[in-house]
């Protein structure tokens, strides 16, 4: 399902010059110069863009059915990323990484509420002023913020460093919600043509692109494909007969060996099962919007000046372990993304296996403007890195740049719960409630009998781990080390997966490993959940049997 290592092979670009460099080079100084001679002008390395979607995952059938025009640009013309992942596996915190590119002890929004740090003060201390918005405003760019910003955001005011600002207030939604255009209130209702939100970030985010003068930094943040999922009225019936992937976890529960919230569900009902096969199919249908208007964008901007990423900011469960419709888990499907990235620096046609994460975006977006810096002098330079009460835990991606080989990473991720039982669905610690046909506003509508309802539960606040996840470079049949993930969680239990023996994370081994190891494994993620910045952070990147103990 998700292949975590292949063999790694260079880009399409440096095969097919490797062997004729020489030529290759002299043939790149004339072009150069006939283009000087001409006064053409040199493409340069100067507007970016990222695109965010929302609960996106990277299995192969959603980027084949609900994504095909945006995988085959970055297939042909960028790089893909086979092995990129969330740092916390849920919305606002993982944005804020998204923005700061630091960790989630470092910027401190640990779950999708204010007082935890989902805006608020909290995010207005550590995350606004350190966004990469802000940091590229400083560095001479005119920035644009079309869409979804944080679960919370108040719509009340624009965030330091933006110019262009479109801010939706609260969470993701398609229609009858509030904007923040400029300053200025803008409330929409149900009509498709004027509210449809997705179609008013591609045009907003379009117009900025097109009408603003170089260099730019636009950042298109819909709320495809978050429940409810609504799709354009053309593309509503599109995946009728769609079903998700069931993989060999599908429907599995009651594993004693995992933590408390996976073992303790029971089986997906039949109206589970519905909800969780009509869902994909309406997630499919509502991505049509931006796979379309993906080549919109890219007819838009001119290709040979513009860094374009694009990625999401979770993946999500279609069934796993009886798990649906939702994320806030350790595993595979809930921490792998799509992350596809083209541009002038990057290498056309390109796949890469190497570990990337989400944390790497504000770096990768500060590193592309920084080639833009290199003729102002020292008192006039804003490099981005510097003034910045944040530092960067990630790195950045273009090709050349100083980077860590990375082999291991921190997930973090604070359950939620109620404080009091509120019926017998919703109980205490619990994060659950009723669904009925009334859940979906938009057709097609949830099919089922009108008076039914079924239980639906997304979290609890036990549900609270901190893990490492390790992929090594030196991959061997032989290690059972190289290919894994740990989790902790605060009950003092502790899972474990050999993921080159266990791809689907069926059979948690921790019980049969030494003490020895279990120590190091403990010692490793309390290094992990107090790094500070990239040296710090890839400490991690050391191998078992000692030797993080040693570099300690």
């Amino acid at each position: 399902m998700f292949p975590s290592h292949t063999s790694i092979s260079l880009s399409l670009a440096l095969t097919s010059t490797q062997d004729n460099a020489p030529s290759f080079l002299f043939c790149n100084i004339m072009f150069t110069t006939l283009i000087l001679l001409l006064g053409l002008p040199l493409a340069s390395p100067r507007n970016i863009l990222v695109v965010l979607l929302d609960d996106v995952d990277y299995q192969p059938k959603t980027l084949s059915l609900g994504l095909p025009n945006v995988t085959t640009h970055f297939r042909n013309n960028g790089v893909i990323y086979n092995n990129a992942f969330v740092t916390t596996p849920i919305c606002c915190p993982s944005r804020a990484s998204i923005l700061t590119g630091t960790y989630q002890h470092n910027h401190r929004t640990f779950d999708n509420t204010v007082v935890n740090g989902c805006d608020g003060p909290n995010w207005d201390m550590n995350v606004a002023p350190n966004s990469m918005g802000k940091r590229l405003h400083d560095m001479g760019y005119k920035t644009g913020m079309f869409g979804k910003y944080s679960n919370n955001y108040n719509g009340k005011e624009v965030p330091p460093g933006w110019d262009e600002w479109m801010g939706l207030k609260g969470n993701s939604v398609y229609y009858n919600y509030t904007l923040n255009r400029n300053g200025k209130e803008e409330k929409h209702g149900d009509n498709f043509q004027n509210d449809y939100l997705p179609e008013l970030i591609l045009q907003a985010g379009i117009k900025f692109m097109t009408e603003t003068k170089d260099p730019w930094f636009a950042y298109l943040s819909f709320p495809t494909a978050h429940e409810p999922f609504d799709a354009a009225p053309e593309h509503q019936n599109q995946f009728k007969d769609s079903t998700p992937t069931k993989y060999p976890t599908y429907n599995k529960t009651g594993d004693d060996t995992k933590h408390w919230y996976t073992r303790s569900r029971e089986p997906m009902t039949k109206y589970g099962e519905l909800y969780n096969t009509q869902g994909w199919q309406r997630r499919l249908s509502s991505l049509q919007t931006i796979d379309k208007g993906f080549l919109r964008i890219l007819k838009s901007v001119n290709q040979a000046n513009t860094t374009i990423i694009f990625t999401s900011d979770n993946g999500f469960l279609f069934g796993e372990f009886g798990m649906f419709m939702d994320k806030r888990q350790p595993y595979e499907v809930t921490i792998r993304v799509p992350m596809f990235v083209s541009g002038p620096l990057f290498p056309k046609g390109s796949s890469k296996v190497g570990i990337v994460l989400n944390i790497d975006i504000a770096p990768t977006v500060v590193d592309v403007a920084k080639q833009l810096m290199d003729d102002k002098t020292p008192e006039e330079k804003e490099d981005g890195y510097h003034g910045y009460e944040l530092a960067f835990d990630g790195q950045s991606l273009v090709p050349g740049s100083t980077q860590q080989s990375r082999s291991s990473f921190i997930i973090e991720y604070n359950g939620e719960g109620n404080d009091q039982d509120k019926d017998d669905c919703s109980k205490k610690n619990m994060r659950c409630w009723y669904k009925d046909n009334a859940v979906w506003a938009t057709p097609p509508h949830f099919n089922i009998p009108k008076g039914e309802k079924f239980c639906f539960c997304e979290d609890s606040r036990n549900n609270t781990f901190i893990c490492e996840r390790r992929i090594s470079a030196q991959l061997t049949l032989e290690d059972d080390f190289s290919d894994f993930l740990h989790c902790h969680f605060p009950s003092g239990f502790s899972e474990f997966y050999d993921l080159h023996q266990d791809p689907f994370q069926q059979k948690n081994v921790w019980a049969d490993l030494p003490e020895e190891v279990r120590f190091e494994l403990m010692g490793r993620l309390e290094w992990g959940v107090r790094c500070r910045g990239l040296e710090e952070c890839s400490v991690l990147n050391t191998g078992l049997n000692g030797k993080l103990n040693e570099t300690l």
